[in-house]
């Protein structure tokens, strides 16, 4: 972690990263514990609510076509993805790899669940003799992920 701030001298900085890391080491076992359990059960939460957004998506995917799915697609994974991703960035003490774990696991879920229920829908379409066209579920997944993962490196670049 490091902090930089236009009106502190470089000693300060230097001396507020070390009350910091001291602060961080002296922690007592059970808060790490649940910052830990923290992380688990937003990662859990996160996959949830990326299975309960696709069967949402269903009646977008019967219905629309064209430009106007794709940005609702877009639209809501990337409100999807603000929320996760200003939750993720919210917690100070994940370390670098539980970003990184988050950050391409959670998409990779998303990816596959929207792409089944983009096959699942597809199958709907032909069953109830809609209008609908079927869609691609590659493109639909794709869509939806890359509107999920935009806030994220968003903030990401922000950060740096």
């Amino acid at each position: 972690m490091k902090h930089e701030h236009k009106e502190w001298t470089p000693e300060l900085a230097v001396r507020t990263e070390e009350i910091l890391s001291k602060a961080e080491k002296s922690k007592p076992g059970w808060i790490v514990g649940v910052d830990s359990a923290l992380y688990w059960v937003l990662l859990f939460l996160a996959i949830i609510a990326n299975f309960i957004i696709s069967v949402v998506l269903v009646p977008f995917l019967l219905i629309l076509k064209g430009l106007p799915l794709y940005f609702s697609l877009f639209f809501i994974g990337a409100s999807f993805g603000l929320f996760f991703s200003f939750i993720l960035h919210s917690l100070e003490q994940l370390e670098k790899e539980q970003h990184i774990i988050a950050s391409i696991f959670i998409p990779c879920i998303a990816l596959i669940n929207v792409g089944i229920f983009a096959v699942l829908s597809n199958k709907l379409i032909i069953l109830l003799k809609l209008a609908t066209p079927p869609h691609n579920a590659i493109l639909v997944g794709a869509v939806y992920v890359f509107g999920y993962v935009i806030p994220g490196a968003f903030m990401h670049l922000r950060k740096k």
